[in-house]
């Protein structure tokens, strides 16, 4: 591995090492590594940044402190100047994926389920290995997430009880392949030999042609181009990382080629032998011998075992999936398929091999019902493929929005890298007009950037040196500089797919309960067909073996429960893939079902209600001090905070060209207000009451004109020194076009928006009044908001809450469904169920819509599903048969069962053109 080259080539200790560590994508990765690192003897220092994906460790020994990093589950390097100081080269990162850590998941994928039963047998032996925590597998996708225990033994689990499966392979180190401007002869094939191998000893090169040379890269790929380019070379390096989702694609055109084909030759096959029969073009089944006459039973004889062919063809999957089951003393779907259709297919063998043996007036083959009935499953498995193919479009395009190549930047050269080759604290060029390569930090150049890819706002957003920027994105006219912080799959657009297909491959209870009731449907419904056979055959009229087998192959055919499998996982799928389309991301099933019961939506107004982009439109002062010395004060003591107030007061300044003043001994107060030394005068600002609990005076006149401010929907803001109020500020904060609509569209949904902030309560009021917004809590401190999130529950409401800040997740974690604003923190998101990409209130009102919508199809999909079953069953079985005389067909049985898929694929795409709240 290659772990154990950085072991070998890493001195024994060291004071000071720089690493670089791979696989870490969250604060529980940073708070997991600092762990291992603490138990290292020696290691007195520990910095980990997160969005670079660094660490400074002082003291150690450089071998353990790399073993333990390795052991937590992550891979490490020394970084190069680190290693140069040790007169060593840099360790290349690691060819493998990083292992799985406790408590992480990953993914399995599973071949040859075709119903609910698979899904809980699958399902069933994958929590029986060993260490197991959770397992939720998908139909649709094909593919199981599990938390905790043995990939390769879940895999193994699987594969045992007939279903194949195989840990969903990690994106390895590749070899890179290197495309010369022109062939070249063994001369100067055998200079770039020498010259690659300047840069790192330990490499072989291989020549696909004269004019491409492969290799695997010890060090970073651009040291060899660059190498190659001082020596004469002209070279660029092809990208050799096949796009997953080209993959997925011709894999979905591969299988519905393959679908098409088994169900056009048996529905072409079954068909024809209906319409021949009808039509009398096909000879009667009475004759002397099925082996020397051709014109009767001989050739029904022979159309009998070209039927058996097709079947095997059309049907090969879940004839082999039934032999699985059956080895293993189980049985599923496939098994329903293959005793339905093999017994069709025998009753017609002994209706031509022994003809007196039926009455004459139920003498009737049934290989076209066979066949049809494996002509519809596929049918149905094609349209299963096609909506899976249209699930997965948006994040398609998503994908395609980020380019292939990067211009990266090494030293005083520049030279074009494909982006899979880019890695943390490279730094790459962004020209004006070009899309962002990879996740960064700007470390030069200042321009705007459009996001709206991410957020849906249609302003670009300006960027600035230590400002973030997501892969994706598009540069505006300026140029910039960008420091990678985040590579393949930890980067943004990378966790939005990965978010999006692990809430496809979840359920919820709705989806649970239905798989837990199909996993006893098949067996029962077996025993159903033998009571019904051994019925018939005890009670039935003379002669009762026809009725008998006639009434069980009905019972069989009618009972396949495909479209009760589909009913769950196909609405979810098409329902989330729709989300994402719209900028929802909902993390799994369980917040899909919560979203939709939701009573209570607790809602922040700054940001989310309002514009979030505050401006000051008032300014009164105390008799003596000016507004434009003020408004300098309260800038120079806002400019560190983030708050959107804040904000507002710097750029109102800005806007006056006022100069902010340095500030010493600052020091801020959670949602109170902030204080801090200017020209040696210590000043307070923030809200009334702080200022009220430190006894500082307020004048009369100030404190009417609050009243003022507040009742105009105005934030108001104190300014203050030791011993008096100096004036107070009022800061608008305009409310979002969108957002009277979303709190109606709540409001008709049965949703109770309440108004959680801490703001002014005249001023909450006001746009309370705006909103129609009838329960408003006002001058809410950050740990009160899970309080009355609390509360609200414990009145026996379902209760949302909308955040956007580290404030806000105890708030989210304590609701029954978290929404994140997209544009807040990662502990907020990470926090959260749903991730809305926009960080407006119709977001919200769209994934409740969205969610009930999918609840809903869901509930139409099982009442779909099930109507057939249970109307079919009785009347298969021959209920009706002592009353009206009349046996159910099998070949309308299949039509029914079949009938019963297409009727849940088509009904779940229709979640396709769910409309946003506007």
């Amino acid at each position: 591995m290659a772990s154990q080259d950085v072991l070998s080539t890493t001195p024994k200790s060291s004071n000071h090492l720089e690493m670089i560590i791979e696989g870490m994508t969250c604060g529980h990765c940073v708070a997991r590594v600092e762990s291992a690192l603490q138990s290292v003897p020696g290691v007195d220092v520990i910095e980990i940044d997160l969005d670079s994906g660094r660490a400074q460790v002082q003291g150690g020994n450089a071998d353990a402190v790399i073993a333990a990093i390795e052991a937590a589950g992550y891979h490490a390097r020394i970084t190069e100047a680190a290693a140069q100081s040790c007169g060593i080269p840099p360790a290349p990162l690691p060819a493998v994926a990083p292992a799985v850590a406790a408590g992480e998941g990953y993914r399995i994928d599973i071949g040859n389920m075709t119903c609910a039963s698979c899904v809980a047998r699958v399902e069933k032996a994958i929590r029986a290995v060993p260490g197991v925590q959770e397992a939720s597998v998908n139909l649709v996708e094909g593919a199981a997430y599990v938390v905790g225990g043995d990939a390769e033994q879940v895999a193994a689990a699987v594969t045992d009880q007939g279903y194949p499966a195989r840990p969903a392979p990690h994106a390895p180190a590749t070899a890179i392949d290197l495309r010369f401007d022109r062939p070249l002869d063994e001369a100067r094939r055998q200079q770039a030999e020498a010259i690659l191998g300047n840069v790192h000893a330990d490499i072989v090169v291989n020549w696909d042609d004269p004019q491409q040379a492969r290799f695997l890269p010890k060090q970073h790929p651009a040291d060899y181009l660059l190498a190659l380019r001082e020596a004469g070379f002209t070279a660029h390096i092809l990208e050799a990382t096949e796009d997953p989702h080209r993959q997925q694609t011709q894999q979905a055109r591969t299988l519905l080629r393959r679908a098409a084909r088994r169900a056009a030759l048996a529905g072409v096959a079954g068909f024809a032998l209906v319409f021949g029969t009808m039509g009398g073009m096909l000879p009667s089944i009475e004759a002397a011998s099925p082996l020397t006459d051709l014109q009767g039973r001989g050739l029904w004889l022979l159309i009998t075992m070209l039927a058996l062919a097709i079947m095997a063809y059309s049907g090969y999957s879940y004839y082999t999936g039934a032999w699985k089951q059956a080895r293993h003393g189980q049985a599923n779907m496939d098994t329903l398929v293959a005793v339905g259709t093999g017994a069709a297919w025998l009753a017609s063998l002994l209706l031509v091999l022994a003809p007196d043996f039926v009455p004459l007036e139920q003498r009737h083959l049934y290989l076209e019902a066979a066949m049809v009935i494996l002509a519809f499953l596929q049918v149905g498995h094609v349209l299963e493929i096609l909506a899976k193919a249209r699930t997965g479009r948006a994040i398609g395009a998503l994908v395609e929005l980020a380019p292939r190549t990067a211009v990266l930047l090494r030293g005083s050269e520049q030279l074009e890298l494909p982006v899979t080759l880019l890695q943390p604290g490279d730094e790459f060029l962004v020209r004006p007009g070009t899309a962002v390569a990879t996740d960064g930090v700007v470390s030069s150049g200042s321009s705007s950037v459009d996001e709206a890819m991410l957020t849906g706002e249609p302003l670009p957003v300006a960027k600035q040196p230590g400002d973030r920027v997501t892969g994706g994105t598009m540069n505006g006219s300026g140029t910039l500089t960008i420091r990678v912080t985040r590579v393949g799959e930890n980067t943004t657009l990378a966790h939005i797919i990965q978010a999006v297909k692990r809430a496809q491959m979840s359920k919820p209870p709705i989806g649970r309960l239905v798989d837990q009731v199909a996993s006893v449907f098949v067996p029962v419904v077996i025993v159903i067909a033998v009571l019904t056979f051994f019925g018939w055959l005890q009670l039935g009229p003379s002669p009762s073996l026809p009725f008998a087998l006639t009434a069980s192959i009905a019972v069989l055919v009618i009972a396949c429960p495909c479209a009760l499998g589909l009913a769950t996982p196909i609405a979810i799928m098409v329902g989330m893939g729709r989300a994402a389309q719209l900028g929802v991301l909902i993390r799994n099933g369980d917040a899909l079902q919560a979203a939709a019961g939701i009573s209570h939506l607790v809602v922040d107004k700054t940001g989310t209600l309002t514009e979030g982009r505050p401006r000051v439109t008032q300014l009164h002062c105390l008799a003596g001090i000016q507004e434009t010395q003020a408004l300098q004060w309260a800038a120079s003591l806002e400019y560190a905070s983030e708050h959107p107030l804040a904000q507002a007061l710097v750029q109102s300044a800005e806007q006056r060209q006022l100069e902010l003043l340095p500030v010493q001994d600052f020091l801020a107060e959670a949602g109170q207000g902030v204080t801090a030394t200017l020209d040696g005068r210590r000043l307070l600002i923030g809200r009334l009451e702080w200022l009220q609990a430190q006894d500082i005076a307020i004048d009369p006149g100030l404190l009417a004109q609050e009243l003022v401010i507040a009742s105009a929907a105005a934030t108001p803001v104190w300014l203050a020194d030791q011993h008096n109020a100096l004036a107070v500020l009022g800061l608008s904060d305009p409310l979002r076009e969108d957002s009277r609509a979303a709190v109606a569209e709540l409001q008709a949904r049965g949703i109770e928006v309440v108004m959680c902030t801490g703001d002014h309560a005249e001023t909450a009021q006001a746009i309370a009044r705006e909103l129609h917004i009838h329960v408003v809590h006002s001058r809410v401190l950050p740990a009160q908001k899970a309080d009355i999130v609390m509360q609200l529950q414990q009145q026996g409401h379902s209760v949302g809450m909308v955040g956007d800040g580290i404030n806000d997740a105890p708030a989210l974690a304590q609701a029954d469904i978290g929404f994140a604003i997209g544009s807040g923190t990662d502990v907020a998101i990470e926090t959260a169920d749903v991730t809305l990409a926009s960080n407006s209130l119709a977001s919200a009102a769209t994934a409740v819509a969205l969610s009930k919508a999918t609840l809903r199809n869901i509930r139409e999909n099982l009442f779909g599903a099930f109507i057939y079953n249970t109307l079919g069953i009785p009347l298969a079985a021959g209920l009706l048969y002592p009353v009206t005389g009349w046996l159910l067909n099998p070949m309308y049985a299949s039509a029914a069962m079949a009938l019963s898929s297409v009727t849940v694929v088509s009904n779940a795409n229709r979640l396709r053109l769910f409309k946003p709240v506007e």
